[in-house]
């Protein structure tokens, strides 16, 4: 082989070698990224959904009013994982934050409950001989309002078999009792006559749960 041909072969040869260095260097810092960027999903997809977050009535259930206006700041402040990277959180069809320019990136995707409590005010009729009330659904808490008639002491209240207020001297205003989550609850009014209309008010807070897609993407 004459030396212009052999140069030219080595030229083609380092050019062939450098361009193939470059492109693997640039698959290898892009594959880095890209790990870094399923990292942190994954990372804030867990802590976000998770029984300690703020952002949850217990593990993998939202409380509806919670999560609504959590913004950008809030995010980074509470999840520290995230850091500067542009990171957007969407929960079903609408974006929940959005935190920088989150164009592509890596997304991880979870099922999620999203709970919301609503108050339901009862003024139950507790003039029989015998006057219970059973919350028609189930209540981690209750307000009771006592407002007896002249004459009539109320004395104590049980949720289920459970003495939740006692008062031997009669129990008169407003009380906030915690009640099992997890079953049905009869509240019993003892006193010493008949409750008239009005004597009782409870109110009471059930819950009502939907399954949403929670979507976490993180890019840089």
């Amino acid at each position: 082989m004459n030396l212009p041909a052999l140069a030219v072969a080595l030229l083609l040869v380092t050019t062939v070698t450098v361009v193939s260095l470059g492109m693997a260097d640039r698959a290898f810092v892009a594959g880095e990224r890209d790990a870094d960027q399923r990292r942190v999903a994954v990372a804030l997809s867990e802590r976000f959904v998770g029984a300690e977050s703020p952002l949850t009535a217990r593990q993998n259930v939202f409380a509806a009013d919670k999560i609504e206006g959590v913004n950008a700041s809030e995010l980074r402040t509470l999840f520290p994982v995230v850091g500067d990277r542009d990171v957007r959180v969407r929960l079903g069809d609408r974006t929940l934050v959005d935190a920088g320019d989150s164009t592509g990136g890596t997304t991880i995707r979870r099922i999620v409950l999203v709970e919301e409590r609503e108050s339901v005010t009862l003024d139950p009729d507790l003039s029989a001989s015998d006057p219970e009330l059973t919350l028609p659904r189930r209540s981690s808490s209750a307000d009771i309002a006592l407002n007896p008639s002249d004459g009539t002491t109320v004395t104590a209240v049980r949720a289920n078999d459970r003495v939740v207020l006692r008062n031997e001297s009669g129990l008169s205003g407003e009380f906030e009792i915690d009640l099992s989550g997890f079953e049905t609850t009869t509240l019993s009014f003892e006193s010493d006559g008949a409750l008239s209309a009005g004597s009782v008010e409870v109110t009471y807070y059930p819950t009502e749960t939907r399954k949403e897609m929670v979507a976490v993407t993180v890019d840089e």
